[in-house]
Order: C-alpha cells, then sequence, then structure tokens
C-alpha cells in the first residue's frame, strides 16, 4: 500500500512539470523577448547528468542580460550545477536573436526535484524590465531494479582458521621481523627527505610573486574588475594564512575581522586597510558594488604595502626555526 501511495505522489508531481513545460514552450516568439527552459530528458538515474537550457528569443533592438543561474543553487535543493556555457547567439528572420545557456546539472538523492524560473533582464527604450520562465521537474531513480535494495542476503558465518600453534607462532614472527624492517626503512627516508628538502619559501616572496602572475593575466586591461578583486582577495588571504597561521581562506569576511580585532600582531592603520578591502571586494561580489580601473590599482598598492609592512624578518625566522627545535 505504501508503494502504491508513493507511486501516486510521483506520478501526480511528474504530471504538474509537464504542465510547467508545455507553459514554458508556449511561450510567443511575436513578444519583444520570450523565455524557453526545457531538459533533455525528465528521468534521470542517480549520478547521471541533465542538461538545462534556457533559451531568449529577443528583438535586436533589445538589451537582454541572460540570467545568472547559479543563484537558483539554494532553491534546487539536491540539484548542484556540474558545468555550464554559453552558445553562439543565433540570428532569425524578422530582426530577431536567439541567445542560449546551458547548464549540466547532477544529484546522487533520488526524488522529484523542480528547478525554479529563470529571471532574464532586458531593457526596451531605457526601461528595465524582467521576465520569468516556467519551473521544471525532474525525476530521479535509483540505479538499483526493483527488489534489489529488499533482497539483503544474511552474513556468512565466520571462517575459523585452523593453524597449528608452532606454525601460528612461525608467523607472528615473521610478520614482526617484516614490520620492523619497514619502521627502520621509513625513518630512513624520513630523515632523508627532510635532509635534501630545499627550504620553505618566504609567505610574502609567494604573495609578492602571485600578485605579479595576477596582473600578468590582463584581467585590468580587459576591465574583468570582479574577478580582478576575487583573485587578489585569494591573494591577500592565502599570504595571511601563511604568514600568521589564521585560516583567512575558510573564514567569512565577519568572522575573520572579528579576529584581526583581537589580534595584536596587526596595527589600527592594517586593520582598517583589511576591513575596508574585504568590505569591497564583497561589494563588489554579492551587491554588484561600483569599481573601476582606479579602485583596482589603489587597492592592490595597498595590498602590497601590507604585505611589506608585515613579513617575516631574518629575527623572526630565526626565532621561529630555533623554538621548533
Amino acid at each position: 500500500m505504501r508503494h502504491i501511495c508513493l507511486l501516486i505522489l510521483l506520478t501526480a508531481a511528474l504530471i504538474g512539470c509537464q504542465k510547467k513545460k508545455a507553459e514554458s514552450a508556449a511561450a510567443q516568439t511575436s513578444d519583444p523577448v520570450a523565455v524557453n527552459v526545457f531538459v533533455d530528458r525528465p528521468q534521470v538515474r542517480v549520478g547521471d547528468l541533465v542538461k538545462y537550457t534556457i533559451s531568449v528569443n529577443a528583438q535586436t533592438n533589445i538589451d537582454v542580460q541572460m540570467p545568472d543561474f547559479a543563484e537558483n543553487l539554494a532553491p534546487m535543493g539536491s540539484l548542484l550545477i556540474h558545468d555550464w556555457e554559453n552558445l553562439p547567439e543565433e540570428k532569425l528572420p524578422g530582426g530577431r536573436v536567439v541567445r542560449k545557456q546551458t547548464y549540466e546539472l547532477e544529484t546522487y538523492l533520488t526524488g522529484v526535484y523542480e528547478i525554479p524560473p529563470a529571471k532574464v533582464n532586458f531593457a526596451i527604450t531605457g526601461h528595465t524590465n524582467t521576465l520569468y520562465s516556467s519551473a521544471l521537474c525532474v525525476e530521479v531513480v535509483s540505479i538499483a531494479k526493483e527488489g534489489e535494495m529488499t533482497d539483503i542476503r544474511d552474513i556468512k558465518g565466520v571462517v575459523e582458521l585452523l593453524l597449528k600453534e608452532k606454525n601460528r607462532t612461525k608467523i607472528i614472527i615473521v610478520l614482526a621481523s617484516l614490520a620492523a624492517v619497514a619502521l627502520v626503512l621509513l625513518l630512513c627516508l624520513r630523515k632523508k627527505k627532510e635532509a635534501s628538502a630545499p627550504p620553505p619559501v618566504p609567505a610574502h616572496v609567494k604573495a609578492y610573486a602571485a600578485l605579479e602572475a595576477l596582473l600578468a593575466e590582463g584581467l585590468l586591461e580587459k576591465e574583468l574588475y570582479k574577478e580582478y578583486f576575487s583573485r587578489l582577495s585569494i591573494v591577500l588571504r592565502t599570504y595571511i594564512e601563511d604568514r600568521f597561521e589564521i585560516r583567512a581562506p575558510e573564514l567569512t569576511t565577519e568572522e575573520f575581522l572579528a579576529i584581526l580585532r583581537q589580534d595584536p600582531k596587526f596595527t589600527y592603520e592594517q586593520r582598517e586597510m583589511l576591513r575596508s578591502f574585504l568590505m569591497e571586494c564583497d561589494m563588489i561580489k554579492f551587491a554588484k558594488g561600483e569599481t573601476s580601473l582606479e579602485l583596482a590599482k589603489e587597492a592592490t598598492k595597498n595590498i602590497k604595502n601590507f604585505i611589506e609592512q608585515t613579513k617575516e624578518t631574518a629575527e623572526q625566522k630565526e626565532e621561529k626555526e630555533g623554538g621548533k627545535q
């Protein structure tokens, strides 16, 4: 009876999903902007990828902003984005163009999942408008065949080892000898590795190299300021972790700033610089805050000054190495 009820619920959910899919496909291309969404298959097995496509059909004179579909990860529950890409534009007769995005979704839990509507912003005569697609549903089924999950066999009984006492003693001696030899070899290899290992690269040297590599990518010249600030933040957090053993890359901005307020190794000016920079990065990343080439250069200069002010001195290095001995 329980299986019948579950089958009825899954059938009803799938009917609702197919209805939403039909409503999505019914968007009229005669409208200034039409949004369609579809999946390559409505049912997959656990671990399979679902190809989800967002198609926007619009007049060529309309400025269309394709959605940042990653923002819908939380509402999708156990569905995760495995990969995505923007497809080349397709120009149609009558002054229209089709833009498409594809996403590969995956999950390892069975059930019926609803993919939330995609949000598309577009501007007509200077006015911004928003259009939503319909939601879609995907059923994820188990890779096990029906009846396999309940067919659990009893474990086999304990296999007794019929060894004579004399043979058992010999085996124990051999195993103990092998373990001792392996331990000696391991200790010798470890000492040899420690003796031949090069000295660790100082944190500030690695940070300067990472900054130079970041600047060489030309993100500022391409006006990719959001990505530049994100990468610059990673360079700073990694330096602080290497230099001060603070797990900065794993902390939120609020958690990191709370630690800074209680750490005497940083001056007031340094704490204020870090707070201002990290808050600015969050604004750019999450709130789409305004930025520019001048702000990016100023932030880079501040990070270089901070590294120069806090890099490990020769005296500090000797003191730390002496404490480890």
